[in-house]
């Protein structure tokens, strides 16, 4: 989503259109690249309560500061994914490929108070996107324990935001930005190639796992924003990882296991802007339940937390999981 400095430049170039326009453009690609990495609970991780590691022990702003704080109050993600397994392929040599099609919902909001001139007051930025997307992907098992895979999928987003004009120079700005860049709508399409390598080894407490999972993303749109030139959303993200889940316990039909994951992700393209770096850590931990009902729909539910180190989203949420595998 749009960070501060993005809406200050914005306003401060309206007097220069053809560089204005820029601006807006970039600004779009920015948004729709950020939903389509936020979409994505691999990759980043956000959560209902944000709170800061250095406030338990001093270990540094790169593990989150009031700034990153504040953002993550302001910023908020909902994420509904369900995957379907479709049937597998079996060659004349007995090798198989597994198919599977992955379905998710997703809602980003955002608030951001934007001061400018160091008015006594703040304007305020209102913006949400909404995001249905599919994805579809092989996988072909190598070994016993390692496999690789490939898939394409599509997000499909709208955006909407509401502006609210209060400081002198906004006003003053406010026929140029006006349904351009505030107090519009628009619409993009990515289209998201993917590649993996995976292993997984079952042990007698449960399963570890080490993946690396590479994505890429291109897309347009449309829509009134900017007289629908919202540019072409595109961006790159590698996720490098481990992940454990420990089973502890059955009680009541409901299986108890114990989640943990580390990952590191690089970034390309229009999502550094939104990050602010091109590299970030994620860790995660938490409690994961598999509930002995619809379980064709639900495979686990759980809380857990997550630290992000080194991005503009820095610091610890508490999370709630859903179908983590």
């Amino acid at each position: 989503m749009r960070n501060k400095a993005v809406l200050a430049l914005c306003l401060s170039v309206v007097s220069y259109s053809s560089f204005a326009i820029d601006i807006f453009r970039k600004g779009f690609e920015a948004n729709f690249a950020a939903a389509v990495l936020y979409s994505d609970s691999n990759a980043i991780s956000l959560g209902f309560q944000n709170f800061d590691p250095n406030q338990i022990a001093n270990i540094g702003d790169d593990f989150g500061n009031q700034a990153s704080l504040d953002l993550k109050k302001d910023l908020g993600v909902t994420t509904l994914p369900y995957t379907f397994e479709l049937p597998t392929i079996t060659f004349e040599d007995n090798s198989v490929l597994e198919q599977r099609v992955k379905v998710l919902f997703s809602y980003l909001r955002q608030k951001q108070n934007v001061n400018f001139n160091n008015e006594p007051v703040s304007d305020t930025l209102k913006e949400q996107i909404y995001t249905l997307a599919a994805h579809y992907s092989v996988t072909r098992p190598w070994t016993d324990y390692w496999s690789i895979g490939a898939g394409i999928g599509t997000n499909v987003m709208y955006l909407e935001n509401d502006f609210t004009y209060r400081t002198q120079f906004s006003e003053q700005t406010r026929d140029i930005v006006e349904g351009n860049i505030f107090n519009t709508s628009a619409w993009a399409q990515t289209f998201q190639p993917n590649l993996n390598l995976h292993y997984k080894h079952p042990q007698s407490w449960g399963r570890w796992e080490a993946f690396s999972d590479l994505n890429y993303f291109y897309g347009y749109g449309g829509g009134q924003g900017n007289d629908g030139d919202i540019g072409n959303p595109e961006g790159l993200y590698w996720i490098n990882g481990i992940k454990g889940f420990y089973d502890i316990t059955h009680w009541g039909g409901y299986g108890q296991t114990l989640f943990s994951s580390v990952r590191h992700i690089n970034i390309n393209g229009d999502l550094k802007e939104s990050l602010n770096t091109h590299e970030y850590w994620e860790a995660s931990i938490g409690w994961l339940v598999s509930p002995p009902f619809l379980r064709d729909y639900v495979d686990n539910i759980g809380i857990g937390i997550n630290l992000n180190y080194g991005s503009s989203l820095s610091g610890g949420t508490i999370i709630l999981l859903f179908n983590q595998d």
